[in-house]
């Protein structure tokens, strides 16, 4: 059963979470505050970290997946260090599928990398949900290959709708943390009620 992990949100917190500042997101909207998780996924203790919390989280799960995969590039290392830990545990899930943004120009020419076998159970995951668009464009690709979709993961959810689009669509979803995990934002939510109301 997954339980939040204080070294790894302070770890977040300290190394990926960028507070008061004017940026832009992948949906095209400004925020105040942006998750850069390539920091911890790319991090050796990182990493280490959330692998340990996605497995538990797929431990929870109703039906257990034989594989994990994502979007490139947000799922790639959490793929890589999922499946990697699997296998030294002798567990599941101990494939990865990546799916690509364009179909690659050469060889195989395929959307997917590391294309299973229709009815593989794959969970999907993401390093960050905003609008959950990143997940839902793997699901609908991996679906349309044959891919049962038996669960969701996400490192952090900015809260801002996209879990409940997913989950509408595809089912429970699960994040390691929520924007309420970090004290900075929900400072910086005080001051921005402050302002809002002056």
């Amino acid at each position: 059963m997954y339980q939040k992990n204080e070294l790894l949100r302070a770890f977040i917190e300290k190394n990926c979470l960028l507070a008061d500042v004017d940026i832009s997101l992948s949906t095209g909207t400004q925020s105040s505050f942006y998750f850069d998780c390539k920091k911890a996924t790319f991090d050796g203790e990182g990493l280490s970290l959330i692998v340990d919390g996605v497995l538990a989280i797929i431990d929870g799960l109703p039906e257990q997946p034989t594989a994990i995969g994502g979007l490139t590039m947000g799922a790639d290392p959490i793929v890589a260090g999922v499946v990697a830990r699997a296998y030294q545990l002798g567990r599941s899930p101990t494939h990865g599928s990546i799916v690509r943004k364009e179909p690659k120009k050469h060889g195989t020419k395929s959307k997917i990398e590391n294309q299973l076998p229709s009815g593989t159970k794959i969970v999907v995951i993401d390093d960050v949900i905003t609008s959950g668009g990143s997940i839902k464009t793997a699901c609908k690709e991996l679906i349309a290959e044959g891919y049962i979709v038996v669960g969701i993961i996400a490192l952090v959810d900015r809260k801002a709708g996209g879990k409940e689009s997913l989950e509408r669509e595809f089912g429970p979803v699960h994040a390691l943390f929520d924007k309420n995990d970090f004290p900075a934002l929900r400072s910086l939510d005080e001051i921005e009620t402050v302002a809002e109301a002056a």
